[in-house]
């Protein structure tokens, strides 16, 4: 009887390295003549078939073509090395400057902020990852690459209610345009809503008897269904608007519709916060502050940080602490309101 071959391991499967934990396809894909542009479309045509969205496929283009500008467009995704990305992240501390190319919003001082450019990175490193893990890189360049520290931390503030009520005041109720964008700030700032949820709403999504707003699963960024809490005062607000709106525009189902009958898009209000802020003396004004302002004062108002977390849709409570800028005036309220030592001062 002959003796039998026993096989453990495969014979030209490549252990991980530096992304360990991970198994690696053999080199079958590799080829030393692709461009990164080209490993770009294969890496978008993964994402989309695990049904990543459009907007988020944008996201992938536009990153990577910063590193494509600044390496050329004919560098190929073997030359890409540890050296050149630490170049890279050079240019864009001391070089780069913001929004280079749009002439409308570029920016004369040179260097982009940490946060910026560690966004770039991250979508570069799990590019990497993924070009390594099947076998399309021989070797994963951004394995040794780390963040860009910062001493500071970018934080998004909440508007003082002095700010909103300039923002709310300005609305001419008379204009249509005008009437919706001030239903949408009051819902932006009852429910701590994306902007991109809050476009999106239809009729449908409305539960007017358990005043609550459906968040399906194919709007949410966390892909997760939930049910906000909406005061019933703006429920009825937006049955107004999506009732004259129908008055005007026919048979709808989006509450938010542009003067022309389309569906407003969230660029747009974006657009429109941008130029109000001009005209009232803001230095900035856009929608996720509204979201930053109702997290703060729902928590200055009673409200708990768990029930927030579940409300807002962050999947990590870390996420909704840094929601939470208070300056020093809520401080001190909140401090004069709640000090324990008061109730033994009064005993005296």
């Amino acid at each position: 009887m002959s003796k039998k071959t026993y096989i453990a391991e495969r014979s030209g499967f490549a252990r991980p390295t530096a992304d360990r934990h991970v198994q690696r396809h053999p080199n079958v894909l590799h080829s030393p003549d692709m461009k990164i542009s080209e490993a770009l479309e294969v890496f978008v045509q993964a994402k989309r078939a695990e049904g990543c969205r459009e907007r988020t496929v944008g996201e992938y283009y536009r990153h990577i073509s910063y590193i494509i500008d600044y390496l050329g467009e004919d560098i190929l995704l073997d030359n890409l090395t540890p050296d050149m990305i630490r170049s890279y992240i050079s240019y864009l501390l001391s070089e780069r400057k913001a929004y280079e190319g749009d002439n409308k919003r570029q920016k004369d001082k040179k260097g982009l902020s940490p946060n910026t450019i560690n966004i770039r990175l991250r979508t570069l490193k799990t590019m990497c990852r993924f070009w390594y893990q099947e076998g399309y890189m021989l070797n994963n360049p951004m394995s040794t690459i780390k963040l860009v520290k910062s001493n500071h931390v970018p934080e998004v503030q909440g508007l003082t209610d002095e700010q909103v009520r300039s923002v709310l005041n300005y609305y001419d109720e008379r204009m249509y345009s005008e009437w919706r964008d001030k239903t949408l700030v009051y819902l932006l700032l009852d429910t701590g809503l994306r902007i991109q949820e809050a476009v999106s709403l239809t009729i449908g999504q409305i539960e007017v008897r358990q005043n609550l707003l459906v968040i399906p699963s194919e709007i949410a960024k966390n892909r997760k269904y939930r049910d906000v809490p909406v005061s019933r005062e703006i429920v009825k607000q937006l049955l107004e608007l999506y009732q004259e709106s129908r008055r005007y525009f026919g048979n709808i189902d989006r509450i938010f519709m542009n003067s022309y009958g389309e569906p407003l898009k969230a660029d747009t209000f974006r657009r429109r916060l941008n130029r109000l802020k001009k005209k009232i003396g803001m230095d900035t004004l856009h929608p996720h502050q509204f979201r930053h302002t109702f997290a703060r004062d729902y928590l200055l108002n009673g409200g708990d940080l768990f029930t927030l977390q579940r409300i807002l849709d962050h999947a990590d409570i870390k996420t909704t602490r840094k929601y939470i800028q208070m300056d020093t005036e809520h401080i001190q309220t909140q401090h004069l309101k709640h000090s324990p030592v008061r109730k033994y001062i009064r005993r005296r």
